[in-house]
Parts: structure tokens; sequence; C-alpha cells
């Protein structure tokens, strides 16, 4: 099983892209973010056609999450469900969908894309309303679902863990993306039971990034960031192969600053 996530910064930009994507690599499952469309709007046909069943949700501004699934999808679930302010986060279900499939050896398979608010500057009220909206996650996990299921959550954390998740540690302290409320905000979060793919696989790796600035050539120069997470419980850090970033389509014309993130499993 191979399953990414992309935070594709358009989807009307980046449609033949995924296209191109979907057919080279061939993913089980991908979750995409800041779709950018209204959930009637993602153009659902060209992904239907070689095989994909796509779900989205949107809406006017410029979130957007949808999974594209090789497996029919059992349930649907968008935004925050059983949780004690789902009014507080009027965006959710623009920021996460989920689904549940039978395949890949799982009776019962969740999979989720959530594309997490940026927050603006540190101590401003969206700042904290990214804090809050990484709490209320937890909580929709905890209230929902049980960390011996076997559950995927990927998607554009805009929160980069550690100092090795970004270029320059000692300059970018306090920036957003890289502040301690942040961090903390991510690793309680991995506490529901959640294991973060890629440093379960490489541990010590440094420059191992899935988003660079478009200006300044950052790219180019590696200077980026790791925002971009797939979690897992722990019957998948079982199955477990290889995690890599596909930068390839960070050189593509016209790129989203985001490459797609793939986890490979033993199943």
């Amino acid at each position: 099983m191979v399953v990414a996530t992309w935070n594709v910064n358009s989807i009307k930009v980046r449609k033949e892209q995924v296209l191109e994507f979907l057919k080279e690599v061939g993913p089980d499952l991908l979750a995409l973010q800041e779709t950018k469309l209204k959930t009637e709007d993602f153009p659902f046909q060209p992904y239907q056609e070689i095989g994909y069943h796509v779900v989205h949700s949107g809406g006017k501004g410029r979130n957007g999450v949808a999974l594209l699934s090789k497996v029919a999808p059992k349930i649907i679930k968008r935004g925050f469900e059983n949780t004690s302010e789902p009014e507080s986060f009027p965006d959710a279900e623009e920021r996460l969908i989920g689904i549940e499939v039978e395949g890949f050896g799982f009776a019962s398979l969740w999979v989720f894309s959530v594309y997490i608010p940026n927050g603006g500057q540190p101590e401003s009220d969206y700042y904290y309303y990214k804090i809050s909206f990484l709490w209320q996650l937890k909580e929709f996990f905890e209230k929902n679902f049980s960390p011996e299921a076997p559950i995927i959550l990927m998607g554009d954390f805009n929160v980069a863990p550690e100092d090795k998740d970004v270029f320059a540690p000692g300059l970018l302290e306090g920036h957003i993306c890289f502040t301690e409320k942040e961090r903390r905000a991510f690793f309680d979060l991995l506490s529901f039971g959640f294991y973060d793919t890629l440093r379960e696989k490489y541990p010590d790796a440094r420059g191992v990034f899935t988003w660079w600035d478009y200006q300044f050539g950052a790219f180019k120069k590696n200077q980026g960031m790791r925002l971009d997470h797939i979690l897992i419980t722990r019957p998948l850090l079982e199955k477990l192969g290889d995690v890599y970033v596909e930068k390839s389509f960070r050189t593509k014309p016209k790129p989203s600053d985001h490459a797609p993130l793939i986890a490979k499993f033993l199943v």
C-alpha cells in the first residue's frame, strides 16, 4: 500500500500535475490540501477516469481538502464530530475530511486529509486559533476513535516539529510554523497514539523538507521546512516500509510550494 499527501496550492493550477503524479506514482490513497475550490467544483472526472474514487470538501476561501482512493469509501466524515466546541471552528469542514475503506489487509481503515491553519503572526488571534484547532483535532480522535485502530492522518500541519525540520533553526525560532506553542500542540496530538512516519524511519535525518518559499532561490538551496506529515497508529507502524519526499514535482513549471510526501506499507 502506498499513500501520499500533497498541498497543491490550487487544484485548478495543479490539476494536470496531480494527474501526472497519480499515473507515475500510483498511490492507493492520496490526500490533497489547499484545493481552493468549493466542494462541488473539484475536477472529479479526470481522476475517476483512471480509477480513483474522489471526495472533496471546500469553501469560498483558500482551504479545501480531498482524498483520492483506489477503494470506494464506506463512510465519509467532514469536519469535527462529537467534540466540545465544533461551533468555534467554522472552517473545519474545509480543513478535515476522512474516509473509511475496507482493503489493503484491513477490514476498516480510516484515512484523513487535514489542512491545519497557518496561524498568522505569533501571539495573534489567528495564531491561537491554530493552536486550538490542533487541540480540537486531538479531541476529535479521542472521542471518535481508538489508537488501537488503523488510522492514517496526513496533510499540511503547518508545524515543523524539531530543529532538524527547518534549514536554520536559530534564524527561524519564533517565526510562524516554528514556535514552541505550535510544537507542543503537535506533540500533544501525537500523544493520542500517532507516530510520525518519517521520524520512525529516519529519526536523525536533516534537510528533509516538504515546503520551500517561492522566493530567494529557497528550493535550489534546500532552505525549507518539514510542514507536511503522515501520522499513523500502531497497527500501521508495524507495516511501515519507507517514507520519502518526491521533490521532482517541486521542479515542475508553476509548482506548488510543497512537494508530495509518500509512505509505503508492506500490506
